[in-house]
């Protein structure tokens, strides 16, 4: 049972690796029970290159927010397809995946920022 009612689908497809030009190849899309509350936010996006000091991040605007039970596997180069009531189809990739945790350590919420 969930922390929140996850009411709406999406529709997942992993990138099941890449070609010879670095593009993700598109693995076989699967159906996942989520939350998503749409509206902008401000987070933190991790860049691919790592310069002298570490890893890089910009800020880039969030237009909405998904909710998954527990840690679903989702990757950085993931698509998700969501349908809303009036039939508008959206397609989204992460910007940052966030997994809350329960004081016990295991996974409660996942929190994808598209």
């Amino acid at each position: 049972m969930s922390l929140i009612p996850l009411k709406q689908t999406v529709t997942i497809t992993p990138a099941s690796g890449t070609d010879e030009w670095d593009r993700p190849i598109a693995g076989t899309p699967y159906t996942l029970r989520c939350r998503v509350q749409e509206g902008t936010k401000l987070v933190r996006s991790m860049s691919a290159g790592s310069g002298v000091h570490g890893a890089q991040s910009q800020e880039v605007v969030s237009v909405a927010q998904i909710y998954f039970d527990k840690s679903p596997n989702i990757g950085m180069n993931d698509t998700i397809t969501f349908t809303d009531e009036n039939g508008n189809v959206r397609t989204y990739t992460p910007i940052s995946i966030e997994i809350k945790r329960g004081l016990n350590g295991k996974a409660l919420l996942t929190v994808v920022n598209v």
